[in-house]
């Protein structure tokens, strides 16, 4: 993710010329602009020579060719380059720039720092700011994320001084995307939701600037586990792409979608993504993405177990990071390949993988560094080494815990439980699946809670065979008792005979009426069992439910914060309110026992309690409830709810506009066996006497006559001292 980054931030793009428009070009161009230079440098003509050396940077940026790299350098020793600082400083920022795009590294950090002294000492403190910007990339490059932050500091102060909003939303957003290589998700949202605040001074929405942050918060969400948030800002980051038709924002677009939909596990679309980044990636010769790519193909046939084509494409894309000496990539490689052999059975081949990646660790920060340890802790325990097998996970365990890392802690924690079962340890197998289970977002995994059950069974395997053994020993007690019984009956009378023959008959049939309950009291549990889990099936959904109705709330909030017209502002936040009224209904039921019904007065209480919040936090106004205990079905429930909604969010806005204090009652009763009153009255200035709700143009008055209606209802309204709505209604006779 962090190659994202790089180039949607900082680094101006080298232009996409083809290799064949430029190939030649050095050969018969290159000593006509060095015979130009050198006049001017002569005339001591800086300005022209800045503008020459910025042609030369375009045409090296797009072929990288060496001689033209090679009479960069040669000019910084130019006696007349270096009595100009901002010449000299531009020549080492072109020549960092170039050297990035070739991936020396190395050569383009030191190339920023000399640039970076020198536009300070030209007294060009913007652009040595956003030379100390580079510095910071190219130290996260190579994992030295803190000292990256450094550099990023160095910067911050100089945009805000120079009143540099857009560069003040660049350090923000890569301090932000910095803290997220920590595992610090909560810091990196953060300052996300700074970079937001500062684009929205002077950004036009349409901006392609945009899709940087969505981009980033794609990047940071997918790290956090949170793959819904993760795929809305890719999607939305693709959609503005597209409509500014900016190829390389689109590449980026997905970019972000092959790594969400991986995710998600979406194979088909990841798929789709990857082979489109791919072709971008070859035909702008982009060899790091190249190889990131043949890594994602590689464990795409991992999952698909050819293993053969994915040693392939994993040695393509090695071959890239050993030639260009790029320690994350190779990290990244090996415990690639790793899987590989761990797939195929190669467990000590794995191990020896796994090793080499952790030897080329440098930074304990790294994020690779838990996916090393949970790797190797999974070998060993296939080895049977189950002592390093313990230290390499719970290691593993502990960084993921210190990052943040929740999508990844669950198979760390199926890992343990699985060692710990191999070794006949079963009940720290059972609590380390309970907390796999804790992670892992399902009820429906049937296989996972076959394993639980298989775990627990294994647990009490010793306690059920001794309770087998009591068994047995009676039923042979009980068998001798009968044989005894025989002997004795067939050494009796015959009279006794007939005695014996009907005790029989009673026997038979007190055997058979026990079995008969037997399987009655089976059938009950199983039936009790089915119910239990439907009834946990129905809290899920009603919970999930409440979950969307939740999002939906979020995204008009989110909707609403680039909004200025407040008539508008109102209108989305009604519609916050009336998702708010129908999520709390499903909250209810999921939290209480009775799934059937609604204690309304609880709900009514909680409704009058959030709306108050929103609309009457600057007034005294009291809300009295006179509600019964009252439990009303979901059809019920659901319209009454937004009528409530509708009528107190209404009194609490227009009610009192004269007034600082008022008084508001809620009143629902049950009158008789299955009629029910609904008053909603107010003491404020009263609604207009010649009102007719059927032909009013309000949206929320119109809702309160719809919903009534809805459930088969009548609604009566009274303007004396104040406003009073009654609403009555049988439970038996709801519309459908």
């Amino acid at each position: 993710m962090k190659l994202i980054k790089l180039f949607v931030i900082i680094f101006s793009i080298c232009p996409f010329i083809s290799p064949a428009q430029n190939e030649n070009w050095a050969s018969d161009s290159l000593s006509i602009y060095q015979a130009k230079i050198d006049e001017v440098l002569k005339k001591e003509n800086f300005k022209d020579a800045i503008t020459l050396f910025s042609i030369l940077y375009d045409k090296g940026a797009s072929n990288l060719d060496p001689r033209i790299f090679d009479f960069l350098y040669s000019s910084l020793e130019n006696p007349l380059v270096q009595k100009e600082a901002e010449l000299l400083a531009r020549i080492q920022h072109n020549l960092g720039n170039m050297e990035f795009y070739r991936s020396d590294f190395n050569a383009a950090k030191k190339a920023f720092k000399l640039a970076l002294g020198n536009y300070q000492k030209a007294g060009m403190r913007e652009s040595a700011a956003g030379m100390a910007m580079n510095l910071g990339i190219i130290q996260e490059r190579s994992n030295q994320y803190d000292s990256a932050l450094l550099a990023y500091d160095q910067a911050l102060p100089i945009f805000q001084e120079l009143k540099d909003t857009a560069g003040v939303a660049t350090v923000l957003e890569n301090i932000g995307l910095a803290y997220s290589y920590k595992g610090n998700y909560d810091l990196a949202l953060n300052y996300m939701e700074k970079t937001d605040s500062v684009l929205q001074t002077n950004t036009p929405f349409n901006s392609g600037r945009w899709t940087n942050l969505y981009y980033n918060k794609t990047t940071i969400y997918n790290s956090l586990g949170e793959y819904e948030n993760a795929l809305f800002f890719a999607l939305k980051g693709l959609k503005l792409s597209e409509e500014l038709e900016d190829a390389r924002r689109i590449n980026l677009g997905y970019i972000m979608l092959e790594d969400t939909y991986d995710n998600l596990d979406d194979k088909e679309n990841w798929l789709k993504y990857v082979k489109l980044a791919k072709v971008f990636a070859e035909k702008s010769e982009n060899g790091l993405r190249v190889a990131d790519l043949n890594f994602k193909l590689s464990r795409f046939h991992l999952d698909s177990e050819s293993y053969d084509s994915a040693f392939h494409y994993a040695e393509k894309g090695m071959e890239y990071y050993l030639n260009n000496n790029y320690a994350e990539g190779k990290t990244r490689g090996q415990i690639l390949i790793g899987k590989i052999y761990f797939s195929q059975g190669q467990y000590r081949n794995a191990i020896s993988e796994y090793q080499s990646a952790l030897s080329n660790l440098t930074n304990l920060d790294s994020r690779e560094i838990a996916s090393v340890y949970h790797n190797l802790g999974l070998s060993y325990s296939r080895v049977g080494d189950f002592s390093k097998a313990d230290e390499y996970l719970n290691k593993a365990l502990n960084y993921r815990l210190d990052f943040g890392q929740k999508s990844s802690l669950a198979p760390t924690y199926l890992a343990l439980s699985e060692s710990n079962r191999d070794r006949g340890n079963f009940k720290a197998a059972y609590d380390n699946f309970i907390q796999y289970k804790a992670y892992e977002d399902s009820i429906f995994n049937e296989t996972k809670s076959k394993q639980i059950a298989e775990l627990q069974t294994q647990y009490e395997t010793e306690q059920k065979d001794q309770t087998i053994l009591k068994l047995e020993q009676q039923s042979e007690i009980q068998r001798l008792q009968t044989e005894t019984q025989k002997s004795q009956i067939y050494l009796s009378l015959g009279g006794i005979i007939i005695l014996v023959l009907v005790a029989f008959g009673f026997f038979y049939r007190s055997q058979l009426k026990q079995k008969t309950n037997t399987e009655l009291a089976l059938k009950n549990e199983e039936i009790a069992k089915q119910n239990s889990e439907k009834e946990l099936l129905l809290k899920e959904i009603h919970h999930r439910v409440k979950n969307n109705l939740q999002i939906i709330s979020s995204l008009l909030s989110m909707q609403s914060r680039g909004i200025k017209d407040l008539k508008v502002i109102d209108a989305m936040k009604e519609s916050q309110s009336r998702v708010k009224t129908m999520a709390l209904i499903h909250e209810k039921l999921y939290q209480y026992e009775n799934l059937a019904s609604i204690d309304m007065q609880a709900y009514i209480r909680q409704l009058s309690d959030f709306l108050t919040q929103t609309y009457g936090k600057n007034k005294e106004i009291q809300v009295i409830i006179r509600s019964e205990e009252i439990n009303l079905d979901i059809d019920t429930a659901v319209p009454l709810g937004l009528i409530t909604n509708e009528l107190l969010s209404n009194a609490l806005k227009y009610a009192f506009e004269d007034s600082q204090k008022g008084t508001i009652e809620i009143d629902l009763k049950k009158f008789s066996a299955n009629s029910y009153r609904l008053v909603v009255s107010d003491s404020g200035k009263g609604i207009d006497q010649d009102i007719d709700i059927e032909k009013s143009s309000s949206l929320g008055l119109r809702l309160v006559r719809t919903l009534t209606r809805q459930i088969n209802g009548n609604l009566s309204i009274s303007s004396q001292e104040g406003t009073t709505f009654s609403i009555e209604w049988q439970s038996e006779n709801l519309a459908a």
